[in-house]
């Protein structure tokens, strides 16, 4: 399905790395990512939402050392500056972003609950969700 939502846009690429293994940690995802494209620098894009649980993510200390984090704004979610680990230096903030609050797991119970949820997808991923009845009859 995210290769279905990103196919209009000729610069992004979908990488199916995390199939790979299970279960799977970020931290070899951006490991096996840096084998893979050793010339590209990359960042890591994250709601607070995701950023806040980073303490129980497997090997957190080398991601907050070693990879810039963009934390995009989320509704609820404020983080104290006064904590060391939120406060590095390669730790940004996005303070002036629209906050956007819709998310996968949003859209996946309200598409179980039989709400149409198309005004928030591209239109071929929800059709491959009608199509093969996506989270309609499995737990979320």
């Amino acid at each position: 399905m995210v290769q279905i939502a990103f196919s209009d846009y000729d610069k992004i690429k979908v990488l199916d790395i995390e199939h790979e293994n299970y279960p799977s940690y970020t931290i070899h995802t951006l490991n096996k990512i840096e084998i893979k494209y050793p010339k590209y620098k990359f960042l890591l894009l994250l709601g607070e939402d995701a950023f806040y649980s980073i303490k129980k993510w497997k090997d957190y200390k080398i991601i907050i050392k070693k990879y810039t984090i963009i934390v995009y704004p989320r509704i609820g979610y404020f983080y104290s500056t006064m904590s060391p680990i939120f406060n590095q230096k390669k730790i940004s903030y996005l303070k002036e972003a629209p906050i956007i609050e819709i998310s996968s797991s949003f859209i996946r119970r309200n598409t179980k609950k039989g709400k149409n949820m198309k005004h928030l997808l591209h239109t071929e991923v929800w059709n491959y969700i009608k199509k093969y009845n996506f989270y309609r009859n499995h737990l979320i």
